[in-house]
């Protein structure tokens, strides 16, 4: 199967679901796609995920950036946490039906979560503050979290006062819009040092 084929799959799939269980206010093939799978790619547009690396996504609410990813890099792990069982259950489902073997998801809150990562993904997950210090013992040395967030220079602000305290550094801040007259996104890379 294509990519493009993979992506007609999983907007289908996730279709069905969100009919079942409200994982997302966006209902329409197009709104999906952009909104949802464009958007996770953004990430692969900035950073290469090496082949055999484990990545977290932290808050995989409805599977997103953890499904496009999956899909998009399959020579990696790709775990994801949730607390909400109904959501684990949905993209467990999801994931089986696109066949993928390199993803599963888990429902734990991220504090009593145990793992060593080589990556974090959280997509508008938590406050900045509480993200880093709650995902804090989950990251390899080295290792790199993936924030995506809607640009907020108070919320970036705070970013740069936790790097000064922690032994972090934010070393890529990449803004983009999905269209003309979206609200701008960025996507920042912070490493542990």
């Amino acid at each position: 199967m294509n990519t493009t084929q993979h992506r007609g799959k999983l907007i289908e799939i996730f279709m069905e679901k969100n009919s079942q269980l409200n994982l997302s206010a966006i209902r329409n093939p197009e709104g999906i796609f952009v909104k949802h799978i464009q958007d996770s790619l953004e990430i692969n547009e900035i950073i290469k995920i090496p082949a055999k690396s484990k990545v977290l996504d932290v808050g995989t609410g409805s599977g997103f950036p953890l499904l496009p990813l999956a899909m998009t890099n399959p020579e990696s792990q790709f775990t994801g946490i949730d607390s909400i069982g109904k959501k684990v259950r949905a993209i467990n489902e999801m994931i089986d039906k696109l066949g993928l073997k390199n993803a599963h998801v888990e429902r734990w809150r991220v504090e009593s979560f145990k793992g060593n990562y080589d990556f974090i993904t959280a997509r508008a997950v938590a406050y900045i503050d509480k993200l880093i210090n709650r995902t804090f013992h989950l990251l390899k040395p080295g290792g790199q979290r993936i924030l995506m967030k809607k640009v907020d220079e108070e919320e970036k602000q705070m970013l740069l006062e936790i790097c000064k305290k922690r032994k972090i550094k934010l070393i890529a801040e990449y803004r983009y819009q999905l269209f003309v007259e979206d609200i701008w996104r960025v996507i920042w890379i912070i490493k542990k040092e």
